[in-house]
C-alpha cells in the first residue's frame, strides 16, 4: 500500500509540473505574441487556442461517452468455471447435484454480467 501511495503521489506530482510548465510555455508564447502583435492580440491569441483545445477536448468527451461498448463474453466466463465444475461433479454425486451447481455457476455468471452492466448509469450522471 505505502508503494501504491508512493507512485501516485509522484504522478500527481507529475501533472502538477506539467501543469505549471504549460502555464510557463503560454506566458512565454504571449510575450513572443506581444512583441510581434501588441498585447491585446496577443491574449486573445492565446484565449481562442485555449477555447479551441477545450472545445476539441469536450467532442472527443461526448464521442467516447457515446461510443457503443463492446459486448461482454459470458463464453470466457464459463470455460474458466468449467474445470472447477468437473472436479466437484466427480463420479459420486447424483445428477440433481450436477444440475444444482449448473444453476449456481449460471446464476453466478448472469449476475456479475447485471452488476457490471448497472455501472452504465453511473456512467451518464
Amino acid at each position: 500500500m505505502r508503494r501504491n501511495v508512493t507512485v501516485y503521489g509522484l504522478f500527481g506530482l507529475a501533472a502538477l509540473l506539467l501543469l505549471c510548465a504549460a502555464g510557463y510555455a503560454l506566458n512565454a508564447l504571449h510575450t513572443l505574441l506581444a512583441l510581434r502583435y501588441g498585447a491585446i492580440a496577443a491574449s486573445l491569441w492565446i484565449a481562442g487556442g485555449l477555447f479551441a483545445a477545450a472545445l476539441l477536448a469536450f467532442c472527443i468527451g461526448l464521442f467516447v461517452k457515446n461510443r457503443r461498448r463492446p459486448p461482454r463474453p459470458i463464453a470466457a466466463a464459463a470455460l474458466a468455471a468449467a474445470p472447477l465444475a468437473a472436479k466437484l461433479i466427480g463420479p459420486r454425486l447424483s445428477w440433481r447435484m450436477v444440475v444444482a451447481g449448473g444453476v449456481v455457476v449460471l446464476g453466478a455468471i448472469l449476475g456479475r454480467q447485471i452488476v457490471a452492466g448497472g455501472d452504465k448509469d453511473k456512467d451518464e450522471a
